[in-house]
């Protein structure tokens, strides 16, 4: 069988606090799922930067070259969480046979 492609879509806005220690704790989570064949070793972690004024964007984009499971969307200014949180999933939607969405604070 087949193990789903999950891409957990996290909506980020001036998360640099945050950013390091969410990405360690959702990689944790998506190799514990793909190892217990639960999700596709392509699945992902998608931060979607929603115009933030401070360094969110470069730390993910610096996670996104050092870790395989991490990719970013940067939106071009603040919509708003609903607004970045539909960006992601759209975007997700694509690739995705699942998607989860969490707050970068890992609150769902």
């Amino acid at each position: 069988m087949k193990q789903p492609l999950v891409t957990i879509v996290v909506p980020c806005y001036n998360e640099e606090e945050v950013i390091q220690h969410t990405a360690k704790k959702l990689t944790s989570t998506l190799v514990s799922l793909i190892k217990e064949n639960l999700a596709s070793s392509r699945s992902k972690i998608l931060f979607v930067d929603d115009g933030s004024r401070d360094q969110t964007w470069p730390m993910i984009s610096e996670l996104s070259k050092r870790n395989s499971y991490v990719a970013g969307l940067k939106l071009t200014r603040n919509f708003g969480h609903q607004k970045a949180l539909i960006a992601g999933l759209d975007k997700a939607r694509h690739t995705s046979d699942c998607t989860i969405s969490i707050d970068a604070d890992l609150q769902g």
